[in-house]
């Protein structure tokens, strides 16, 4: 089985290409958080870039349509910078990754209130199908025995 690489060990030979493109991507990621205005900025995140087209994702259609009027501002403001070559830029909408998978939780068993289990007391009193009655009635006492 192979060692595992130290990560300060990944910055020369073979991976140094990667931890570049991932430190520029980083870098843009900052910048264009400073661009944009305060509420988009929150909803957007660099994906890549791609043949001077910088690849955005935005949280949901309603922020990717804002995203998309800045689109040619963020163009002029980037080719400002020296960071990369961009002419367009194109917005994906994908929705913000969770931090913690969550374990489905168990729904608890439903329950009357007291409204509900006179309701269904009631209910009860005027059907004439002795099963259904009785079903209903002891749906209705799971209240009171609680």
């Amino acid at each position: 089985m192979n060692n595992p690489l130290q990560i300060n060990k990944v910055s020369g030979g073979k991976y140094a290409y990667l931890v570049g493109r991932a430190r520029t991507l980083m870098k843009l990621g900052a910048l264009l958080h400073e661009l944009l205005p305060a509420p988009l900025n929150e909803h957007c995140r660099v994906l890549a870039i791609k043949d001077e087209t910088l690849i955005l994702a935005s949280h949901s259609p309603v922020w990717a349509a804002r995203l998309r009027f800045h689109a040619p501002l963020l163009v002029k403001q980037l080719s400002n910078h020296q960071t990369v070559k961009l002419r367009t830029v194109r917005v994906r909408v994908r929705p913000p990754e969770k931090t913690s998978p969550t374990a489905p939780r168990r729904q608890a068993a439903l329950r009357p209130g007291k409204t509900g289990a006179a309701a269904l007391q009631q209910a009860a009193q005027s059907i004439s199908d002795p099963g259904l009655k009785t079903a209903l009635l002891r749906l209705a006492n799971r209240h009171h025995s609680r």
